[in-house]
């Protein structure tokens, strides 16, 4: 079928989900809870941005009649394994290492079927690193964690990891990367922006999970397959979710708690405590796609540099005013 039509028809399951969206949340039955402490939302909000992605999935692929290529349709897969995990998450609570290794098993399969697609070497700015085929393994499916996890730890506030994740679905789609599926994610997370904005729902980790795998998984194809994608775009790209993770691993260990269990010590906390949502959610996507952004124009190796330098002075900034306050 023509992908305008697959978006039509899209278009029209996406107003159905809105129009049925209160029986839809009920069936569901999975909420996010306020705590007062690291949750502080005002009442139960609904976990569903990752079975609206499920529907849309399932449409495009019935749609498309299974008619893709064989390591998109494994794409798809992996990352629909990754969503169903993050569904038993929100419904269960599961355990941090119970859920890391269930990811890292689902991504064993994945690459074990689509060897080509095994980061073995890398160019980083003319330095090339080769890695073998077992190494290589072993960081690939680190590649695809981290992001996942640092794109799961940057579903902070309202709309922050929703209008992050539409600018990367829109920066793979004027590279020309996966088009057709890359569609297929950018009409359904229209919606979760919308009800997101509106206080109706949060993507849970079965939304997050979901989109930080298939985001990562194609960028790590057409690196592979097509060499659209060189390592220092692809650090600028994932540059504040990333970092922001490792700072934030790094200073949960050093104060002796566990890193997997989360707090409000993000950047978006920061700003959130000194100007408020408005202010906090355009600084923090500002800074997110500004260095891709530059990095479009400029291409200079300094980018990276200006922008580690920037946010750990922001850091130190907001350290400064947490101890004087």
């Amino acid at each position: 079928m023509n992908i305008l039509n697959i978006i039509f028809i899209q278009a029209l399951l996406n107003v159905t989900i809105l129009f049925f969206f209160d029986y839809l949340v009920k069936l569901i039955n999975t909420y996010d809870l306020p705590d007062n402490k690291r949750k502080i939302h005002s009442k139960p909000t609904p976990l569903v941005g990752g079975y609206i992605f499920l529907f849309n999935i399932i449409i495009f692929l019935i749609l498309k009649k299974w008619s893709i290529s064989l390591l998109e349709t494994q794409i798809i897969m992996c990352a629909s394994t990754f969503l169903l995990i993050g569904i038993l998450d929100d419904k269960f609570n599961l355990s941090p290492y119970s859920k890391f290794i269930s990811l890292i098993v689902v991504l064993l399969i994945f690459f074990n079927f689509r060897e080509n697609v095994i980061i073995e070497n890398l160019k980083v700015y003319g330095n090339i690193l080769n890695f073998g085929k077992n190494l290589g393994i072993f960081f690939s499916i680190l590649c695809v964690l981290l992001f996942v996890n640092a794109f799961n730890l940057f579903d902070g506030i309202n709309l922050q990891s929703s209008l992050y994740a539409a600018y990367i679905l829109l920066y793979l789609f004027l590279k020309n990367s996966y088009f057709e599926i890359v569609l297929s994610l950018i009409i359904p997370l229209i919606l979760i922006i919308y009800l997101n904005s509106k206080n109706k729902i949060f993507m849970g980790d079965s939304g997050t999970l979901f989109l930080g795998s298939i985001i990562s998984l194609i960028i790590i194809a057409n690196h592979n397959e097509f060499k659209l994608f060189k390592v220092d775009e692809i650090f600028l790209l994932m540059f504040l979710p990333g970092l922001d993770m490792f700072r934030l691993f790094a200073q949960r260990i050093l104060s002796g708690k566990n890193p997997f269990l989360g707090d409000r010590e993000h950047l978006h906390h920061y700003f959130l405590s000194i100007y408020g949502y408005k202010y906090a959610i355009f600084l923090i996507i500002l800074i997110s796609i500004l260095p891709s952004l530059l990095n479009l124009f400029l291409k200079s190796q300094y980018i990276i540099i200006f922008f580690i330098i920037f946010y750990f002075s922001l850091i130190y900034f907001f350290f400064k005013n947490k101890l004087n306050n």
